[in-house]
């Protein structure tokens, strides 16, 4: 999810949104404003509590990039010594360490962790997207200042031009997963984010998904759960849920249109857009019928556009999106961290650091996520070995509050799967994990008919674990898929003159 944030600069690391809508109503609109103005949180002080919380755990707060750097290096060439079927624990650490991201290997340090293997599969996207590929990679152009021309649909750049020692491999990777293959786009009818502290229980708490608003709702065949209590196993307090409908809408350079220049049919000002964003909140009580809308644009240096309804004063309001480095909502996570990248290119350097076999769950077995561990902040699912880009950007914005990010990019499908934050003195700060379901799996299940078909991983929420600060953010989501939108649909919900009636 991309948002806008508001916040007052006080805390580089977190910060906290003090804002109402009687406020919003009346103020200027400032240069940092935050699309989710909804909650007060205290941050929270500095102390690590890890999954494994022994003496000998090493203090994974001081890792920096150099850390991953030679952990790429030293294990380049390493050969596994398990194979599919073998479930390995917490005695097994360094057979995992080679093809375990540092910074999360280390929770796994505790008696109950189970690293199960399983086989690898085959996740090339849909035959139209290679087709766009093979017919149109090799007209692509990277300009001098980073930014791609003739571009129309496909992956923009082939995997084997991609090398650490070539000093544009990092923004075309970047771009890989700008465009990566998402049909014409995603999201969920139910998205749950929950702010976990550490350390303490859960322990009695029920977890209820409330029902969206009508008005959001796409039309479906499947039916939501109602209590996913059993989710959310493991430690950790929550201190605070927050309930939403989201979708990301694609307009531009799509494989599925491709004879007709890539472009939605029906929607006017498909040319000019990549993507146009919806995110309305239905709980807690206090922001329900808040929703706010992002255009992103194709042109690599329009601001997005950014509109936000609140209730409490029945107007629309224009927002600036432009700042993505604040924190959401009090959550560990920016704006700009969603997908694992959810700002612009041009906004960052690229490295391109190298090819890494890493072990990631690519394939859940379970259709929902299910959570574990010391902290509940831990994916108990099944786990497989596959190659990714490893790709470091820092920010060009001296005001950003990470130093570097590291994401880690399938060869495949260039989804996304681990991401490392560092601190401004180049500590590793956040672990993200992003597991991912196989699209076809969903064959016989539940919103089989938004997923079966699409040859995509679909996101059932990311992961974040803060190590410095003994708190981590759980997003999950149900109901959740690849549906095509009518042009009636995206314009009832991604339209400012829209949002007024919508949440109705």
């Amino acid at each position: 999810m991309s948002l806008v944030s508001l916040s007052a600069r006080s805390d580089q690391r977190h910060r906290l949104l003090r804002s109402d809508s009687s406020n919003f109503a009346t103020a200027k609109i400032r240069r940092t404003i935050c699309v989710w103005l909804v909650c007060i949180l205290a941050v929270l002080p500095s102390t690590r509590v890890l999954a494994g919380g022994d003496a000998t755990t090493p203090d994974i707060s001081q890792y920096t990039v150099d850390t991953i750097v030679e952990w790429l290096h030293k294990y380049e060439n390493a050969t596994p010594n398990f194979k599919p079927g073998d479930v390995l624990t917490n005695k097994d650490l360094d057979r995992l360490r080679p093809f375990m991201v540092p910074g999360y290997l280390e929770q796994l340090n505790f008696p109950g962790a189970r690293v199960q293997i399983a086989t690898p599969r085959n996740h090339l996207p849909r035959q139209d997207f290679l087709d766009c590929t093979e017919k149109y990679q090799n007209q692509v152009v990277l300009k001098q200042d980073g930014t791609i021309a003739n571009y129309l649909c496909g992956q923009p750049f082939a995997d084997d031009t991609l090398s650490a020692d070539k000093r544009d491999s990092g923004v075309k990777a970047a771009w890989n997963f700008e465009y990566r293959w998402q049909n014409v786009g995603h999201g969920a009818l139910n998205w749950l984010l929950t702010i976990v502290r550490l350390p303490g229980n859960h322990d009695g708490e029920k977890m209820i998904l409330p029902k969206p608003l009508d008005q959001w709702t796409m039309p479906h065949s499947s039916s939501l759960p109602t209590d996913v209590t059993s989710q959310y196993g493991g430690g950790g307090v929550f201190q605070r849920t927050m309930g939403c409908v989201y979708w990301r809408f694609y307009l531009s350079h799509l494989a599925p249109y491709a004879n007709s220049g890539g472009l939605f049919p029906g929607i006017q000002d498909a040319k000019e857009v990549e993507f146009k964003e919806f995110t309305g909140f239905y709980s807690p009580f206090d922001i329900r019928g808040t929703a706010f809308i992002v255009w992103r644009y194709n042109d690599p240096y329009r601001a997005d556009d950014s509109w936000a309804y609140l209730p409490a004063i029945r107007r629309v309001r224009r927002i600036t999106a432009e700042v993505k480095s604040d924190s959401l909502l009090g959550t560990d996570h920016t704006i700009a961290d969603f997908y694992g990248f959810a700002d612009r290119v041009v906004n960052w350097n690229w490295k391109f650091l190298g090819w890494k076999t890493v072990l990631a769950i690519h394939d859940m077995q379970h259709p929902n996520t299910q959570l574990y561990g010391p902290t509940g902040l831990l994916v108990d699912d099944a786990w497989s070995l596959r190659k990714y880009a490893v790709v470091l950007r820092t920010p060009k914005d001296p005001r950003n509050p990470y130093s570097g990010v590291i994401n880690f990019w399938d060869a495949q499908n260039w989804d996304s799967w681990w991401t490392l934050a560092f601190d401004k003195k180049g500590h590793l700060w956040k672990v993200w994990q992003w597991p991912k379901r196989w699209s076809e799996d969903y064959a016989g299940q539940p919103f089989a008919e938004w997923n079966v078909g699409v040859k995509a991983t679909s996101n059932p929420g990311p992961i974040v674990i803060d190590v410095q600060n003994s708190r981590g953010t759980v997003i999950l989501n149900w109901g959740r898929g690849y549906p095509i939108p009518s042009p009636s649909y995206i314009k009832s919900i991604d339209e400012p003159s829209s949002l007024e009636d919508t949440h109705r």
